[in-house]
């Protein structure tokens, strides 16, 4: 059994990182269970099971330890960071499902990644304020403290901000829509689903849920490009009702890790974990 540590959340599970984790294990067909860990818990976890850090701290020496995090009992191993996990469950299990990250095409697809995270990074401000709402209070309290540098409210960008940002975001989804059009097939490296579109998917997936499906600004978002980015997201449908219906029914097991003594750490700024 595999087991993914993530976010707890009170309503669709995951975030916009770890969505990419959820949408591998499921297109590679392979089951796990879920072992919640509250944000803060998440260093003195990885230490615990052995998982590495996946950058450094502010300081730039601090080991910086991060979510998904996935641990394989069938073999022991202990992997960290979503592309990586990508490329372990392509070596492990190469008969199950599509391969994640084709042969020679690793520094593309992280650059890839990097590139749909910076495309989407201008409808950050319109969800961040719904973290209060979506995550548990200890998970809140950190992202809180630590990532936002103690502000006690977070608010939807409005008025002129809110136009330009918005503006901001459907230009760079439609430079993006530009590449995607350039690929034989209906995803980024073809007919069969990569780890990239799995980078693009999490982030819609995450912004559905904190959006509000129902609401304009998630309509509006899936109609840009003819549609692109809602029928891209029915596309994965498969890949994440499962995993839902599973988790309602009680056959991907949850648990809480719950660890003593923990203590706010400053993470390297340029660290996206929500």
């Amino acid at each position: 059994m595999i087991i993914l540590y993530d976010l707890p959340t009170k309503t669709t599970p995951g975030t916009m990182i770890t969505w990419r984790t959820r949408y591998a294990l499921n297109l590679k067909k392979l089951p796990f269970q879920v072992v919640d860990v509250e944000l803060p818990e998440v260093e003195a976890l990885a230490k615990k099971i052995g998982a590495a850090p996946t950058s450094t701290k502010s300081d730039g020496v601090s080991p910086f330890y991060t979510i998904p995090i996935i641990r394989d009992d069938s073999t022991g191993a202990v992997v960290s960071d979503s592309i990586a996990i990508a490329a372990y469950l392509d070596k492990t299990y190469p008969s199950s499902g599509p391969v994640l990250i084709p042969t020679g095409t690793k520094a593309l697809q992280l650059a890839f990644a990097s590139a749909v995270s910076d495309a989407f990074a201008p409808l950050r401000p319109f969800f961040a304020h719904s973290i209060t709402k979506k995550m548990n209070g200890p998970t809140v309290a950190y992202f809180m403290r630590v990532r936002m540098g103690g502000v006690t409210k977070l608010d939807a960008p409005e008025g002129e901000e809110r136009d330009k940002l918005w503006t901001q975001a459907k230009e760079n989804l439609g430079k993006m829509n530009k590449w995607i059009e350039g690929s034989k097939g209906k995803f980024v490296m073809g007919n069969e689903p990569s780890f990239a579109d799995t980078a693009i998917c999490a982030f819609l997936q995450f912004m559905r849920t904190m959006l509000g499906a129902e609401s304009e600004e998630w309509k509006d978002i899936a109609s840009w490009n003819d549609g692109r980015w809602g029928k891209y997201l029915e596309s994965f449908e498969p890949y994440e009702k499962s995993l839902l219906r599973h988790s309602e029914r009680g056959s991907v097991l949850v648990r809480q890790f719950r660890c003593k003594d923990i203590h706010f750490e400053e993470p390297s700024s340029n660290n996206g974990i929500i």
